[in-house]
């Protein structure tokens, strides 16, 4: 993963170097990220559901248009949802369960992102423009932190009070894609809407917490983090 990286930034030195011949643009960008797959899954005897419900993503990216057609670009992006207690509670009310919970959480799901981007640009007019281009780079994700508690209602009472919880835990992971771009461009200066879909295999090594028995536990667990982000954007040609 450190040599991925390592590329990733001498690729963009040399492509920032190289591109004073040609056009560039800077943008930046803001929008909806949709968790799909694991992400997504609120299937909490699995655990590789992440339960995420919809965030946002924002995104800053470098292009030098090669010739009329194709350019090269690198994409830096942040998506941040939140871990989904309806969902988590969606899941279980299908269970005959005799007790109530209370759901809480600190903190959700944190997705940042660096892609190398090799686009096919189409003209649709003199200011418009299309862009479709493969992605592939690498992901740092912090999956959610939470806390279930759940107490009997059944009586006699009183029933004690169980506690699960959940601590955030890390993955870097080799990740892919592809983007899709509409262009309207004035001058120097432009904007886009844009939509795009990521998907990594990602392992995260750790994941600690407490289980209901009041034990600590430690184990690794393998997800497939896929989402699809919608965005508009400002474009700067220089």
């Amino acid at each position: 993963m450190k040599k991925l990286i390592l590329f990733l930034f001498m690729f963009l030195v040399s492509v920032m170097t190289y591109a004073q011949a040609g056009t560039q643009t800077f943008s930046i960008s803001a929008g909806a990220m949709f968790p799909m797959r694991n992400l997504a899954d609120n299937n909490l005897s699995d655990s590789s559901s992440g339960a995420a419900s919809s965030g946002y993503h924002i995104e800053a990216s470098y292009d030098y248009q090669l010739t009329n057609n194709f350019g090269l670009g690198v994409d830096v992006e942040f998506n941040s949802a939140k871990y989904s207690l309806s969902k988590v509670k969606s899941f279980y009310s299908t269970l005959l369960d005799d007790t109530q919970k209370e759901i809480t959480s600190t903190a959700g799901w944190t997705i940042g992102g660096i892609y190398l981007r090799y686009y096919l640009r189409l003209p649709l007019g003199n200011k418009v423009s299309w862009d479709i281009a493969p992605l592939i780079g690498a992901m740092g994700t912090y999956s959610p932190e939470y806390q279930i508690s759940s107490k009997s209602f059944i009586p006699p009472g009183p029933h004690p009070t169980l506690t699960y919880t959940r601590q955030r835990g890390k993955a870097f992971s080799f990740a892919y894609g592809i983007e899709t771009k509409i262009n309207i461009k004035s001058g120097s200066h432009g904007f886009f809407f844009e939509g795009r879909a990521i998907n990594s295999n990602a392992t995260f090594k750790q994941i600690t917490g407490t289980g209901y028995n009041g034990k600590k536990y430690d184990f690794p667990v393998k997800m497939n983090l896929m989402y699809i982000t919608a965005s508009m954007g400002y474009t700067y040609y220089f």
